[in-house]
């Protein structure tokens, strides 16, 4: 009888190993291609990103946002699988062959249980090839101020909704 418990038990951890499937990268390994979502250079440090030059792409899902207007108030809306990545720079002077160190990332996912304002927050540490989704509210804190005037850009001077994206693409 013990035998068959321990067979038992070992088909039972087999089973389940082969059955449970990793989580794939939620961030796409190649941006190149996609459209920056401002030429500003952003070369002065920022809070949650500190002393780092960014550059942010955004993929061709996210340049179909919508724009609408309620109470006075313009609202942006961004489509489930609109993907922004923000490459991070080592330092704040870009120089010619910089990579960057790693990448921060928004992901539309009104339906994950892990959104946080709609969206996914993900750091992608590109040395190690890591990426992890940010479950407090830190990022979303931060990015509350891009629906409001904020000292960043454009400063958002006329209080759009811009759904938690600072630098909106042109259309």
């Amino acid at each position: 009888m013990k035998t068959v418990n321990i067979l038992i038990g070992l088909a039972l951890v087999v089973f389940w190993g082969c059955s449970s499937e990793e989580e794939a990268d939620l961030v796409p390994a190649d941006h190149n291609g996609w459209n920056r979502t401002t030429e500003i250079e952003l070369n002065y440090p920022i809070p949650g990103h500190e002393s780092h030059y960014r550059r942010i792409y955004i993929n061709e899902m996210g340049m179909t946002y919508s724009v609408s207007e309620k109470d006075g108030r313009v609202y942006h809306e961004y489509p489930k699988g609109t993907v922004i990545i923000k490459d991070v720079y080592p330092g704040l002077t870009l120089e010619e062959g910089d990579e960057p160190v790693m990448q921060t990332v928004m992901l539309k996912d009104r339906e994950d249980p892990r959104n946080r304002g709609g969206w996914l927050w993900i750091v992608r540490d590109l040395k190690k090839g890591t990426e992890t989704v940010m479950d407090d509210q830190f990022c979303l804190g931060c990015h509350s101020n891009a629906n409001e005037t904020h000292p960043y850009g454009d400063k958002n001077e006329n209080e759009e909704f811009r759904d938690y994206v600072f630098f909106p693409p042109e259309k």
